[in-house]
């Protein structure tokens, strides 16, 4: 079917294996290659550990079941690309782990998301709140890109966005139309992360760069994605004080891992350095460098939260990346805002909870 690949594959009925689907196709990640088998089990491990924990069922002629499994895992988001060979069940009872976004490259698959059917389709994507039960019908030689971001970090995000934290979870509506704005901007984001991703020397490779994409996604998702604080989000914000305090603030948000002292602070704010201090007082009830020192520690607490796995990170590590040089301190700091060690928190983002 001569269609183009950007935009995705109508597909209902496949008669060639996967690998000639991959090969008649630019399907992305081809550097990030899990996984092909043929064994049910093997492959539902894989997808369990590069998704959400799951059992799988396999319908119709099981003698065509083969999967491929693609994955790029940056630390609180992971891009899967998922193909199955043969039609086959996804059933998850409970999804607490991550927010999923799905959509279709090649084919067709339904998700059955909190009771709510979506069918996904090339122009179609699924949400997934975290806390509500899945079950995806997957269609031979359907490819799907699935995009899952940490429950802790998208919420730790969402609540830098509210007043306060929110009595009610943040939901997204389930089905949504992938070329309408503004989410077809924030699939625009995906594919270029993707293409990052992709070529022989990626930027992402960087933890700033790839930091920075994450929270890009993050932040897309809540304003591209509908959901039950979207018409809050979109409001207009009441402006915190005059404009030099908002570059101050912006400044050690954008910047937190700079040291600042406040006469630089106040020169790039353009302003006076008794003017910053009484500005700080004033709007915010804090110091500027008081204000530096909460927004480093929550921002210590969602690295150390969303932390890979698989990789050797260390409190050391993330504690002087984001400007702090004496260690005893920042975690006695870090247990009074957050009632645990660092490390503490290190470990329980690696066990999974």
């Amino acid at each position: 079917m001569a269609t183009d690949p950007v935009s995705g594959i109508e597909s209902p009925e496949y008669e060639s294996k996967l690998e000639e689907i991959f090969a008649e196709y630019p399907i992305p990640l081809a550097e990030h290659q899990l996984l092909k088998t043929a064994d049910p089990n093997i492959a539902r491990e894989e997808v369990s550990r590069a998704l959400f924990p799951h059992e799988l069922h396999l319908k119709g002629d099981t003698r065509r079941f083969e999967a491929s499994i693609r994955n790029a895992r940056l630390r609180a988001v992971s891009i899967t690309v998922l193909a199955y060979g043969a039609e086959v069940e996804l059933v998850a009872e409970r999804a607490d782990a991550s927010f999923i976004v799905a959509h279709s490259l090649v084919g067709r698959a339904t998700f059955s998301i909190g009771g709510q059917s979506v069918a996904v389709r090339p122009g179609t994507a699924a949400v997934s709140t975290p806390g509500k039960p899945i079950r995806i019908r997957w269609q031979p030689g359907s490819v799907m890109m699935v995009i899952t971001i940490d429950r802790t970090a998208m919420e730790a995000e969402f609540e830098t966005w509210v007043d306060a934290k929110p009595s009610v979870p943040l939901r997204f509506q389930p089905v949504v139309n992938v070329w309408d704005m503004p989410a077809a901007s924030w699939w625009t984001a995906v594919d270029n992360l993707v293409e990052d991703l992709d070529s022989s020397t990626p930027m992402l490779r960087h933890p700033a760069a790839a930091s920075v994409a994450e929270r890009g996604l993050m932040v897309g998702l809540l304003l591209a994605m509908p959901h039950n604080y979207s018409s809050q989000l979109w409001e207009k914000p009441s402006p915190i004080g005059p404009e030099w305090l908002r570059r101050a603030v912006d400044l050690i948000e954008q910047l937190p891992h700079r040291t600042w002292t406040v006469p630089d602070l106040a020169r790039a704010s353009n302003t006076s350095t008794r003017a910053l201090f009484d500005g700080f007082r004033r709007w915010l009830g804090t110091t500027p460098m008081d204000y530096q020192r909460q927004i480093r520690l929550r921002r210590a607490w969602i690295e150390l939260r969303t932390a890979d796995p698989s990789a050797e990170t260390t409190v050391t590590a993330i504690a002087s990346r984001l400007g702090f040089t004496n260690l005893g301190r920042f975690a006695a700091e870090y247990r009074r805002r957050f009632g645990e060690l660092p490390s503490v928190t290190l470990q329980r983002g690696r066990d999974g909870y």
